[in-house]
């Protein structure tokens, strides 16, 4: 594994933000083991291993990923166009390091509802309980996947699974002592979850992303939604998300 940058900033609160357990009507029956990622033939850098873009390197992969699943081929976004959208979310100049600060995750998530990225346009996002790994199990297989993140431990660095180490969330094990970084998570299985990282799969264990995980959404897609193979979710009151939308964010 070719282990990038970070750059996944501090959650930002918005008490306007929706909640997932609003509108799980029920919990669906969720296997075991499910699998949103293998049809998709390679996952690009989208230069996050220079640039501190994890955040818009994450939603390029969900884009490929949806459109790999819903309408394959699917669509592959181009290293420049993720590096616009940082400029859009985040004001990153290209060739000005100082600019290079990170993303705000749900900066980038309201961008993308607004205005969409390359002609992506999400319908919503909703917030899911910090470190629930249920409520995640359900956004996975609910939406395809789901963006969360990370406070990075020192003791998973250069390592091809994210786990706990054996001393607990302390020295290097410290939550947030390498650094803040967003990824998809893209299936599932009994103990561990894959994501999307650095141009490649990686495994968390879901003990992992109990400790570690700071903020997660799942994103309600056009991609996703809205297809031929009608991947529309059960078990979700996408009609009252979208009344509530009206009511309360702004257009």
């Amino acid at each position: 594994m070719i282990a990038g940058k970070l750059g996944k900033n501090a959650p930002l609160h918005n008490p306007k933000t929706l909640q997932l357990s609003k509108y799980l009507l029920n919990l669906p029956h969720i296997p075991n083991e499910f699998d949103w990622f293998s049809k998709v033939p390679a996952w690009p850098m989208y230069e996050n291993d220079t640039l501190g873009n994890c955040v818009e390197a994450a939603q390029g992969h969900m884009i490929e990923q949806w459109s790999t699943y819903a309408n394959p081929p699917g669509v592959v976004l181009s290293d420049s166009q993720i590096v616009q959208a940082y400029t859009a979310e985040a004001g990153y100049v290209p060739g000005d390091p100082t600019t290079d600060n990170g993303t705000y995750m749900l900066l980038a998530l309201d961008y993308w509802r607004k205005t969409g990225i390359a002609g992506h346009q999400i319908i919503a996002y909703v917030q899911l309980a910090t470190g629930n790994s249920v409520e995640l199990e359900a956004a996975v297989w609910l939406f395809g996947n789901a963006i969360v993140g990370l406070q990075l431990p020192l003791s998973v660095q250069n390592l091809d699974e994210w786990s706990v180490p054996e001393g607990g969330t302390v020295g290097d094990g410290l939550p947030g002592s390498w650094g803040g970084h967003c990824v998809p998570v893209v299936g599932m299985a009994p103990n561990a979850m894959p994501v999307i990282t650095w141009g490649s799969t990686l495994w968390m264990t879901k003990r992992f992303y109990q400790n570690y995980s700071d903020e997660a959404y799942a994103v309600l897609s056009h991609d996703w939604l809205q297809t031929a193979n009608n991947l529309s979710p059960e078990s979700f009151d996408l009609a009252q998300l979208k009344a509530d939308l009206q009511l309360i964010v702004k257009k």
